[in-house]
């Protein structure tokens, strides 16, 4: 789970005991301001909405005699988690194509990059309408592929099916 204030992840077991904690406050690789989203895809990659430094950050996991470790893998930059206010707390979830999928709350918009960070796509704009959010603020990714994205604002889950 993402500790915001404290701005690392921490790992617990199934019955919620400490394993380990990774990262703390900074702009450097593996470090972060303002972790919200957290995903993990099915290769056991994490992946960490580092908002504050505008970017998506991937954490490979690794055992070894001294306990589990997450080591610093990718980031890529998201242009518009530029605002610092309570809204900007951007979600993320990842496919079974390791497409990865972050909410943009301040921007009103959903935003779909490829497993090296490529954008794929983008939708949304402000509005109550059928592909419009006010506050986008959840995302999930069900057995179908479709995307579900939760609306702070309009007080609404929406259901994307993509092609």
């Amino acid at each position: 789970m993402t500790d915001t204030g404290n701005k690392r992840v921490v790992v617990f077991d199934a019955d919620g005991n400490f394993i380990t904690q990774f990262g703390g406050a900074g702009f450097e690789p593996g470090q972060f301001d303002e972790p919200v989203g957290i995903a993990i895809d099915k290769n056991g990659t994490v992946y960490v909405a580092d908002t504050w430094n505008q970017r998506v950050q991937t954490f490979t996991p690794l055992e070894s005699e001294n306990g589990l470790a997450f080591l610093p893998e990718k980031q890529w930059d998201v242009f518009g988690w530029f605002g610092q206010s309570v809204e900007n707390k951007p979600f993320i979830a990842v496919n079974d194509d390791l497409h990865v999928f972050i909410t943009d709350p301040e921007g009103y918009r959903i935003i779909e990059f490829d497993r090296e960070g490529v954008v794929v796509r983008v939708w949304g704009e402000y509005g109550d309408g059928s592909a419009n959010f006010g506050i986008a603020s959840g995302i999930a990714i069900d057995a179908e592929g479709r995307v579900w994205v939760s609306d702070g604002a309009f007080n609404r889950v929406m259901r994307f099916t993509l092609p």
